[in-house]
């Protein structure tokens, strides 16, 4: 009887034992929900181009490289690449040659190899795609002709299943960073060309997409699962930042970006970090009568920068220091404009003023009739132009109108360079000073201001060549430096986002250009 009665009680211990194990060595699961603005057009990583494509893509697909957060911000590490080398050219170019990892898979099993990012890469920049991110391939070897139809020309090719070999032009310092990481080089399959359900290869695949929000679930097939934080993620997508923030406020969502400046008015609990883009002013190369005699760096000195980032909205800007706006990395992955200082000194306006008097060395402004100010009819862009108008008036005796178009028009009046100074937003598709500039260099089909320089056309070329990554980061502030020297393009405001994480989350990660992942995120104690 009691031999029975031992075996009893040892057998309700360990049945205890092994219940505390389970419930105390498991985690829940997690859902974390986040609220985004606009909804997806395509989940075609090659045509994503809103916060909410471009935020679908990268947890549904993964890239050779992926970032994550380290202790001095973050860094780029290997995803679906397990290692990699770069080979320098003696001609200044670059070889990289990626190795794949043997278990990373798509959501339906199939291992991915090498054609896949052969094919995506191909797809991206096929002139058939209309993809608005084709120029993200622009260093690869082979480009300019592949946007010409010979895709074949690409020097991006499989030398075997596991192994993707990429041939650039030049030396390229983000490319692992910034071209790499990104949604539009995400790979694709051949064989799912015009299918209609997502097959990824990313951490999270398809769940369900009803009533504007879009369910992922960690994927059976991602190598390494045990990094992701939540099991669930749900992605509202929202018509307008009002509705993200209303999400965030009733406890709906863990989540919400793009706030408006209201909301960030209302209460301090957001985030604010720099945007890739700056809004410029613009003065056309061939308006004689803006030429000559320090007129144009009169201009930009006679603006008052500050009150700008003051007028409405003014909690999402910040004055210009220079064209390349803070968010943007230096080649060596740090804040280039840190880097390199500012060049605009917002600080004194007054001086400013006085210098720019000193400019123009007792030119009559009186002289200079119909200059006008064209700006697209959308957000606050009259009230910008108004007080510019009202600085140039005051401060240099400049008389000039304001003038406001439908997008289309603006359009059209800047391709045909049918303007003198036009009011305009520059922004950077990667993280480097780079795409601030190769827009203004001789012959650029983006640069509407027909702006010409030698000097500035041989800092690009030196800058691109560079062996050196501080000495390519001394080019490129230099040129930036004369840019601006010339006035041809005036700086005014770089942009601000705002979102907003819910307390008791950490983990979140941002690439700098509007794009978060939320696959790291866990939950903290309070």
């Amino acid at each position: 009887m009691r031999k029975w009665t031992r075996i009893a009680a040892l057998l309700l211990a360990t049945l205890l034992v092994a219940g505390l194990a389970s419930g105390c060595g498991e985690d829940p699961e997690m859902t974390f929900s986040a609220a985004l603005v606009g909804v997806p057009a395509s989940y075609d990583p090659a045509l994503a181009v809103s916060q909410s494509e471009q935020i679908a893509a990268v947890h549904l697909y993964e890239n050779l490289m992926r970032l994550q957060n380290g202790d001095s911000g973050t860094e780029v590490v290997g995803a679906v690449a397990q290692s990699w080398e770069c080979a320098d050219n003696l001609d200044g170019t670059e070889t990289y040659t990626f190795h794949l990892r043997g278990d990373a898979k798509w959501s339906d099993g199939r291992t991915v190899q090498a054609g896949d990012f052969v094919y995506a890469w191909q797809h991206l920049v096929d002139p058939a795609t209309e993809s608005p991110n084709a120029a993200l391939l622009d260093m690869v070897a082979g480009y300019d002709k592949a946007r010409g139809g010979d895709l074949d020309a690409l020097a991006v090719r499989a030398v075997n299943d596991t192994t993707l070999e990429v041939a650039l032009s030049c030396r390229c310092p983000y490319f692992l960073r910034s071209i790499c990481t990104v949604a539009a080089t995400m790979p694709r399959r051949a064989d799912l060309a015009g299918s209609k359900s997502v097959v990824g290869n990313g951490p999270y695949c398809w769940g369900d997409d009803t009533d504007g929000v879009l369910t992922l679930h960690v994927s059976e097939h991602y190598y390494d699962t045990r990094r992701l934080g939540p099991d669930t993620l749900k992605l509202y997508f929202c018509a307008t930042s009002e509705q993200a923030e209303t999400l965030f406020n009733d406890g709906t969502v863990d989540f919400a970006g793009n706030v408006d400046d209201e909301a960030l008015a209302a209460d301090e609990g957001w985030t604010k970090e720099a945007l890739p883009q700056t809004t410029v002013l613009v003065v056309n190369q061939m308006t004689q009568q803006l030429g000559g005699g320090g007129i144009r760096q009169a201009m930009s000195l006679a603006i008052d920068r500050v009150s700008l980032a003051q007028l409405p909205g003014g909690g999402l800007r910040t004055p210009a220091e220079g064209l390349i706006p803070y968010g943007i990395t230096s080649s060596d992955g740090l804040v280039f404009r840190e880097v390199e200082g500012p060049r605009i000194d917002n600080t004194d306006y007054e001086k400013n003023c006085a210098d720019a008097l000193a400019q123009l060395q007792n030119r009559p402004m009186e002289a200079i009739r119909d200059v006008v100010i064209l700006f697209e009819m959308s957000g606050i862009n009259a009230q910008i132009a108004g007080q510019i108008q009202s600085n140039w008036q005051k401060q240099l005796n400049l008389s000039v109108k304001t003038q406001g178009l439908s997008p289309e028009e603006m359009a059209l009046k800047l391709q045909r360079g049918e303007f003198n100074v036009a009011l305009i937003s520059v922004e950077g598709d990667r993280s480097d000073a780079s795409a601030f500039l190769n827009t203004w260099r001789t012959g650029s089909p983006d640069n509407v201001v027909l702006f010409g320089s030698s000097a500035y056309d041989m800092l690009m070329r030196v800058a691109a060549a560079s062996s050196s990554n501080e000495a390519r980061d001394a080019y490129l502030a230099d040129a930036e430096r004369l840019l601006l020297e010339q006035g041809n393009v005036i700086p005014l405001y770089s942009d601000v986002r705002a979102y907003r994480l819910r307390t008791g989350f950490a983990g979140l990660l941002s690439d700098g250009l509007g794009v978060f992942c939320f696959g790291g995120v866990r939950q903290v104690a309070n």
